[in-house]
């Protein structure tokens, strides 16, 4: 896995761009996402910010929510 870094943005990249960098690798859940851009060196995601920009991100068609079935605990 390639490391990934937000050097030069840090604390204010915009959160789209730091939770879609996370979720190239593939589907993720919330506390992961946050977790890996917490890794990546991006800003601080609250759940507000996370989830209003996934939001955002879905009525643009950029990311896709999963069934409830398909959800991993």
């Amino acid at each position: 896995m390639a490391t990934r870094s937000m050097d030069g943005f840090g604390r204010y990249a915009d959160p789209a761009l730091v939770i879609m960098t996370s979720l190239a690798e593939g589907p993720k859940h919330g506390y992961a996402i946050i977790k890996d851009v917490q890794a990546m060196g991006g800003p601080k995601l609250g759940p507000g910010t996370l989830y209003g920009a996934l939001e955002r991100l879905e009525q643009r068609g950029l990311v896709e929510a999963l069934p409830v079935e398909d959800r991993r605990r």
